[in-house]
């Protein structure tokens, strides 16, 4: 019996019926902090909810203009969702991931973001994930031979910080808590609601912007 397999399926389904309970149960009491992560909905909303800046970011995991704007932008936003200047708001689509060597892996990536921001319920973590994932280094190429595996996905989630059950729900892939098909479809069906939809899109107080200085419009 392949005794190491047996451990991580255990404890994997541990990490499930937990996640289950937290959905049942809601928070548990004493883990909500500033600048907490929050998943609700089709959204995962990082940094202050508070915060005088809010932005609306559209993102294809596969998309290679999406990974531009978040290695060109990501570090700056990652300083301002620190300093409690600005929450941004993420909607992931997944009308690229056809794409994929997988074939799954836009839906993959979007549950993995939704869990490492649930679980750790830290705006730090889950936006050093978002960079990871759409960096150039792990990014998969639109219509490239290979993409990340569930278990790559969840080694980026630990460098980033993520807890183990996270990790965990990640290597399993069941879509416990998160149908990341219907977030994506549900994102998708919001940005058709622009003219001329597409991603990355950049939406401040309902309305698109196109121009490369859009940072600026929000306080640092």
């Amino acid at each position: 019996m392949d005794w190491t397999r047996l451990t991580r399926l255990v404890r994997a389904l541990g990490a499930v019926a937990a996640v289950v309970v937290s959905l049942l149960c809601g928070p548990i009491a004493g883990t909500a902090r500033a600048a907490v992560a929050a998943p609700a909905g089709d959204v995962i909303s990082i940094g202050d909810p508070n915060a005088l800046g809010q932005v609306d970011l559209y993102l294809d995991p596969l998309c290679p203009y999406s990974g531009k704007l978040i290695r060109k932008e990501g570090d700056e936003l990652g300083r301002r969702i620190e300093s409690g200047a600005i929450r941004v708001n993420l909607r992931l689509v997944n009308f690229l991931e056809k794409y994929s060597a997988s074939g799954t892996y836009d839906r993959r990536a979007i549950y993995a973001a939704f869990v490492v921001a649930g679980e750790s319920k830290s705006s730090g973590v889950a936006w050093r994930f978002v960079q990871q994932i759409f960096s150039k280094e792990h990014q998969p190429k639109e219509g490239g031979p290979t993409d990340l595996s569930n278990d790559q996905l969840a080694a980026l989630a630990g460098d980033a910080g993520a807890p183990q059950q996270a990790q965990d729900l990640i290597r399993v892939g069941l879509p416990v808590g998160y149908d990341s098909r219907a977030i994506a479809a549900n994102n998708l069906k919001l940005l058709h609601e622009f003219p001329n939809p597409g991603v990355p899109q950049v939406v401040i107080d309902g309305q698109i912007i196109d121009d490369d200085d859009w940072l600026s419009r929000i306080p640092a």
